[in-house]
């Protein structure tokens, strides 16, 4: 079974992006440990960052993390989990955001996913962001 994941970061100025992400080797750890009920960490918190450097499998971390907020609200329907959480106005303002990466704490903890945006967004005090993650569960 392959567990691929999609980021779709809304702007409220109504830029919309979507892409893939990687899921980190301590995603599929932290996955394969919830399945068999051996940790209850669960993806908590989504990150946003100004690194530019793509990932890969081994990262723990944003590049440049500037702001961590809780998932406002998680769902799973037909074999897909999909986690929601949102940057206000007064939120990570002054930097570009470029990155984005999905943890199971609000400091440190465990990076499940991560993505360098094909686009950025100069995170201002008129903008707000929606980042909706997808995770779809399907045979390899």
């Amino acid at each position: 079974m392959n567990i691929k994941g999609r980021v779709r970061i809304e702007v409220s100025d109504g830029r919309v992006f979507e892409q893939d992400n990687i899921v980190t080797n301590g995603g599929r750890d932290r996955i394969a440990a919830l399945i068999a009920q051996d940790t209850t960490s669960f993806p908590s918190h989504i990150a946003i960052g100004t690194g530019s450097t793509a990932f890969v499998v081994t990262d723990t971390t944003l590049d440049t993390e500037v702001d961590r907020n809780a998932i406002a609200s998680s769902t799973a329907s037909s074999g897909a989990t999909t986690f929601k959480a949102f940057f206000d106005k007064n939120e990570a303002n002054g930097n570009t955001i470029a990155e984005v990466g999905i943890f199971d704490a609000a400091a440190a903890g465990t990076m499940l996913c991560a993505a360098v945006l094909a686009s950025t967004v100069a995170k201002t005090s008129s903008v707000t962001l929606t980042i909706t993650w997808t995770w779809t569960f399907a045979d390899a």
